[in-house]
């Protein structure tokens, strides 16, 4: 073979390993990048630690999603906080009257459940809450002159909001979001991920969870029924979700006892003592956060037949755990998302409509 045909030959060869070279690179590459990966972090906002969770093919892009979620969070923590100074709700304590710009839904949100539970739930509340401070450093047992007082300045009919101008009349009115916040900072989280780029995810600031999509290998997210006279991590069921929110109200979450009763966080704003409802703890299922954190507050305050006729008025899934262990369900649609194991415990599961 002449020189020249040989150096054909090895053109031709390196030409073709360099080929199959790439195909080989451009393979392992897009092997790399459709990898299941995911990335996790916990920030702390609305009094609470606030853990993400994202799945995807880039660690990268995630991690970036995961810096939008944490800057959303301290920014709806640090606007609707009354615990900061200068947010929304501080500035409406002052001077009762705010304009609450592109807020307005958490606040228009507050005041319809307030009004649906007929102020059982009442975003007024903190006059009588901040006299308890049940899970504070001044955590005690108030008077009754104290609480009829403090009631005084409890009313959520005298509050407004004109377009989104939140205002009232009245100086001594005080406003929070403390039942409703921790659900509206998961859904802004939500609202800041770009679903085009992460697959799936789990958002969780403990009695509350958000979750879309479903894990790399198609299952659903696992999200614990806890017992509400057990151990935290002692559960009762388990449900599985997709693109579901879920919020608990519970009287074990803070409480201190006296006398042997238990004094508990979820106040009645009707009354200004700790809801006695019957109830142990309510759990809300549905696909809007905020509204389910709202609706699991106002469903222990207002107990079981009160509680499940509001349930059904905003077409959301719930489960009601009484202090007889019964955990009452209102929506067949339940059973097909929740694991009952709570049977060793005591717990008896059945439909509401059929007791």
């Amino acid at each position: 073979m002449s020189n020249s045909k040989r150096k054909s030959v090895k053109t031709i060869v390196a030409v073709l390993f360099l080929i199959i070279a790439m195909m080989v690179f451009v393979s392992c590459d897009k092997v790399t990048q459709t990898e299941d990966v995911k990335v996790q972090d916990t920030a702390f906002s609305m009094g609470t630690a606030i853990t993400s969770t994202l799945y995807g093919s880039n660690s990268d892009i995630l991690e970036q999603n995961l810096a939008s979620v944490r800057e959303c969070l301290s920014k709806v923590d640090q606007e609707i906080s009354w615990r900061n100074e200068g947010s929304l709700t501080d500035i409406f304590n002052k001077e009762h009257s705010v304009s609450v710009g592109n807020r307005e839904e958490v606040f228009r949100q507050a005041l319809d459940v307030a009004k649906e539970s007929g102020g059982a739930f009442d975003p007024t509340v903190l006059s009588v809450s901040e006299l308890w401070d049940i899970g504070g450093e001044n955590e005690r047992h108030p008077s009754d002159e104290e609480i009829q007082t403090a009631l005084e300045k409890v009313d959520y009919t005298v509050i407004s909001l004109n377009e989104d101008v939140l205002s009232c009349e009245n100086p001594d009115v005080l406003f929070e979001l403390g039942a409703i916040g921790k659900g509206y900072a998961l859904k802004e989280a939500y609202e800041a991920i770009d679903k085009s780029q992460v697959s799936s995810g789990v958002i969780s600031a403990g009695s509350s969870i958000l979750t879309f999509g479903t894990k790399p290998d198609g299952s659903k997210f696992r999200v614990g029924l806890r017992n509400p006279r057990g151990d935290q991590d002692d559960l009762i069921g388990i449900f599985e979700l997709t693109d579901l929110s879920v919020s608990t109200s519970g009287d074990y979450e803070k409480y201190f006892e006296e006398d042997g009763k238990r004094y508990h966080h979820i106040l009645d704003a009707r009354t200004g003592y700790p809801a006695d409802s019957g109830l142990m703890s309510v759990t809300v299922i549905g696909r809007d956060s905020t509204l389910c954190d709202a609706l699991s507050t106002a469903g222990f305050i207002l107990g079981l037949d009160e509680g499940m006729k509001m349930m059904d008025k905003y077409a959301v899934m719930a489960i009601f755990v009484d202090n007889q262990r019964n955990v009452y369900y209102n929506n067949e649609s339940i059973l097909d998302i929740l694991t009952f194991d709570g049977a060793s415990e005591g717990y008896t599961l059945m439909a509401y409509y059929d007791k």
